[in-house]
């Protein structure tokens, strides 16, 4: 039985909606009454009647409700001890490399000031990478596009902080613009590309994409420098003066400099990257602390550039 359901169990009791209940763990309202079914499901019983005036317990769930309370509190007595008791505490963060910038570099800086005796483990790591390591225990908590592509799926918890744009950047000399201002066919291009294990050509959503990389000359022959490292493909398009796909905010001060130039008509909208962690798993104080602080800084700066 999982605790997290229990808890979710006697939050729809004490609070008596499951619209309410939802709101305190930060999750959907229908991810949370399939949370309940699958609880129900497990027990073989009914716990909530519905009904227009909104839920009622049942009488099993009346009983089960005593005994889940001291489960649960039993359970954070006892995570709180063995918090206490250990002296090194270490959070295990996997990063995907295109959050690896200022803004990521500041919070943990002031997450070092606010907790100095946590030792903080970062590896960086594409989404598909980041969910083995997630699934195998190896990391808590991981900061990249989420896994769950059914809904109903409760494998990770994921929280949206970032949306993201990629578009094809070059500098201004590169010749791509001169033959797209004639209208000329566009010749085959030097491309610097970052390795993503997880793109495969014959899913639907990247159908699209490879199409367009194609148009403008990417063949496999001419994309033959591959790194995992997002800075290394960022300073060969700028520096190198190869074409590359690469995150808008990664060249937002090149952009407005002149020094790198997007290709018209490249610009689309990758995955959403949050906070990714195995659904119902335990999250230590400062676990918790941290994620806080990326949600507080990015969320933030989600609603500054809303009202700008």
């Amino acid at each position: 039985m999982n605790i997290a359901k229990l808890e979710r169990m006697i939050a729809v009791y004490e609070s008596g909606s499951f619209r309410k209940a939802a709101k305190l763990f930060g999750m959907s309202q229908p991810a949370l009454t399939w949370s309940i079914r699958q609880l129900e499901e497990s027990l073989n019983l009914s716990l909530f009647i519905r009904g227009p005036r909104g839920i009622k317990p049942t009488e099993a769930c009346e009983r089960l409700i005593v005994r889940a309370r001291l489960i649960v509190s039993e359970q954070n007595r006892l995570l709180a001890e063995v918090e206490r008791s250990s002296r090194a505490q270490i959070i295990e963060l996997g990063v995907h490399p295109v959050m690896v910038n200022a803004q990521f570099s500041r919070i943990v800086a002031k997450f070092r000031e606010t907790d100095p005796d946590v030792a903080l483990r970062i590896v960086e790591g594409y989404s598909s990478e980041l969910h083995e390591r997630l699934r195998q225990g190896e990391i808590d908590l991981a900061f990249c596009a989420n896994a769950n592509v059914d809904p109903e799926d409760e494998e990770f918890d994921f929280d949206l902080l970032v949306r993201q744009f990629y578009s094809v950047f070059a500098r201004p000399d590169h010749r791509i613009f001169d033959e797209i201002a004639s209208g000329q066919p566009l010749a085959p291009h030097d491309w610097a590309q970052v390795a993503v294990p997880n793109l495969a050509p014959d899913q639907d959503e990247a159908k699209g994409l490879l199409a367009m990389l194609q148009h403008l000359g990417m063949t496999p022959a001419k994309a033959a420098v591959r790194s995992s490292s997002i800075s290394l493909i960022r300073s060969l398009v700028l520096d190198g003066g190869l074409l590359g796909m690469l995150p808008d905010d990664l060249v937002a001060a090149e952009l407005e400099a002149g020094t790198l130039c997007r290709v018209p008509d490249t610009r689309v909208e990758a995955p959403a990257l949050g906070l990714l962690s195995v659904h119902g798993s335990y999250k230590s104080a400062s676990v918790r602390r941290f994620a806080s602080q990326l949600r507080q800084s990015y969320r933030s700066d989600r609603a500054l550039t809303a009202t700008v």
